[in-house]
């Protein structure tokens, strides 16, 4: 929900980076997410809707910032001046014509994407609806509508979401785990971040969620299988 976020930091004049890696094509009250930030960043990693293989992009209307992303991404080399004379450290960021020029060609079938998208969301809903110890994915809520960029579900314990994933994958059907609780990376606790924190909700999904199959080239065949086989779990 972002308007609580916008109103905090309109009152403490903070600003807003918004992570819409995973957000292409979704909104928030009609809106379209990834234009509520100062900066909006968007993935283009393998599985989202919109991929160059790898790479991303930054999004802003603040030409001063827009400028220093710029020269960041292109080892720091400054727009005016003698060349390779470098004031600052800069990354090799820089994305290729080919990357870009595939991009370009999926945002053009944007629309058509999330169509498929949604089929398999719904396909999904409909099928696994009587699958009993796990929590499904919500269609909608007052301020947006799922655009299932992954179908993921919720178990009722570790227990029986391990029993499932192993099931699963013992008839060749991958499935994916939710990110992990930030509090209890390995890395953040070495840096002192996090101590003796507990967060609940997180370490449940941390532990019990997971994703199945629901990319662009997945048939109705192929989500049968993976419906029948999760619906005979507890058969």
């Amino acid at each position: 929900d972002m308007d609580p976020v916008i109103e905090l930091a309109r009152k403490h004049n903070l600003t807003i980076i918004e992570d819409a890696a995973e957000m292409h094509g979704q909104t928030y009250k009609g809106k379209k997410c990834g234009s509520f930030g100062d900066v909006s960043i968007f993935s283009f990693y393998p599985n989202k809707l919109i991929t160059t293989g790898e790479g991303g992009m930054v999004v802003t209307d603040d030409e001063h910032i827009a400028a220093k992303c710029r020269k960041l991404r292109n080892l720091a080399f400054e727009p005016e001046g003698p060349r390779f004379v470098h004031n600052e450290m800069g990354w090799n960021y820089r994305m290729t014509n080919v990357q870009a020029a595939i991009g370009v060609a999926q945002l053009e079938k944007i629309e058509e994407h999330l169509a498929i998208k949604k089929r398999i969301g719904n396909y999904y809903n409909a099928g696994l609806k009587n699958l009993d110890g796990f929590q499904q994915p919500p269609v909608s809520c007052s301020y947006a509508e799922n655009v299932y960029w992954v179908y993921g579900l919720v178990g009722e314990s570790e227990s029986i979401t391990n029993k499932l994933k192993g099931k699963l994958d013992e008839r060749g059907i991958g499935t994916r785990p939710f990110f992990w609780s930030m509090h209890e990376q390995p890395v953040f606790r070495k840096m002192g971040l996090f101590k003796n924190e507990k967060y609940p909700v997180a370490e449940k999904l941390s532990r019990n969620g997971f994703y199945i199959p629901s990319g662009l080239g997945l048939t109705r065949d192929d989500q049968d299988r993976v419906i029948n086989l999760m619906l005979s779990f507890h058969g």
